[in-house]
């Protein structure tokens, strides 16, 4: 939240894998926010964030985000080109394989001015007490060290107008950095050939 507010354009947002919407919600309050699209896959938890959306009606200062059944891995033209596009805590639950081409799609073909990513710090793990080959999530197809995507995060801009910032958070713990990772994608504004 805190990352969008500040950013200079936000008025068109997609929440990729919005779950049951509570992140959508929260942005629906935000100043500046005109549209949000929360795409999500699951039928049930499209449900239950159509339930949250009602309940923003009696907030005057709300807008109504869209709820929209989709995947990561179908282009929709709809949403090409918005102000921000977010993934949290996404990414992990897709297979390993099949990532370079979700996010391909997204600095290719989507292309929205900030891509937020965020993914559980592996490191982190520790810090939890759990073991080495244990995941937070039973979903969780990976999760990746800091180095590790850090490492991927740079693949995936090498012929896309991005650059990319990487943040943590929540409670950083020396040696094992903080439980989330977030990278903040933002694309360069296209030279025009002299």
């Amino acid at each position: 939240m805190d990352v969008i507010r500040k950013l200079p354009r936000r008025q068109k947002i997609v929440d990729f894998g919005s779950g049951e919407g509570k992140l959508s919600a929260r942005m629906a309050r935000m100043t500046g926010v005109e549209e949000i699209w929360a795409v999500e896959p699951s039928a049930y938890a499209q449900v239950r964030a159509v339930e949250r959306f009602a309940k923003l009606e009696r907030h005057a200062d709300a807008i109504s985000p869209t709820p929209m059944m989709g995947s990561l891995f179908y282009y929709d033209e709809q949403l090409r080109g918005k102000d921000v596009m977010i993934l949290c805590e996404v990414i992990e639950h897709v297979d390993e394989h099949r990532l370079n081409r979700v996010m391909k799609t997204i600095v290719t073909e989507y292309q929205p001015g900030v891509l937020i990513v965020t993914t559980p710090n592996r490191e982190y793990n520790e810090v939890y007490r759990m073991n080495q080959q244990e995941m937070r999530h039973g979903d969780h197809r990976f999760e990746w060290n800091r180095s590790e995507f850090q490492e991927r995060c740079e693949q995936w801009i090498v012929e896309a107008p991005y650059s990319v910032a990487l943040k943590g958070i929540g409670e950083e713990v020396e040696g094992f950095g903080q439980p989330t990772q977030m990278a903040i994608f933002t694309r360069r504004k296209e030279q025009k050939e002299a």
